[in-house]
């Protein structure tokens, strides 16, 4: 017996119930014979994108990224997978502001994950400043 974990970061426009459904045709006629398998959702969500141009909060952001970490924010599109985003943004209609302090070599979430105490020190005076640029709205 084995198991795999599947885990799908989706861009704009992908439905996450039609992934699962190609994942599962795609197993299907892959498998090879005397193999069995069962396939487990636990959980989708929608993607979401947040336009970094128009959003006031990422402009607070910004501001508060620079005084917490003495330059300011690179902008890169990031997969993850946090359902609530998804349905915030679909139910209420209103995007949500994600920031990370950590580096991509922390290993998030792996068996030898680590974090920076600078990074953290710079990630207090940095969500401090961002309270403060979002006070001012």
């Amino acid at each position: 017996m084995a198991g795999a974990k599947f885990s799908f970061r989706l861009v704009p426009h992908q439905d996450n119930k039609k992934v699962a459904k190609q994942l599962e045709a795609h197993l299907k006629e892959h498998c090879p014979p005397g193999v069995t398998y069962e396939l487990i959702e636990h959980h989708g969500a929608p993607p979401v994108l947040v336009d970094v141009q128009k959003n006031p909060a990422v402009k607070a952001a910004v501001t508060a990224v620079e005084a917490g970490f003495g330059k300011a924010p690179v902008f890169i599109r990031e997969g993850g997978s946090i359902p609530v985003v998804g349905l915030i943004k679909t139910q209420l209609g209103v995007d949500t502001l994600l920031l990370g302090w950590g580096q991509n070599d922390d290993n998030l979430h792996g068996p030898n994950e680590k974090f920076s105490l600078a990074d953290f020190h710079r990630g207090i005076k940095a969500s401090a400043h961002l309270l403060g640029e979002l006070a001012k709205d």
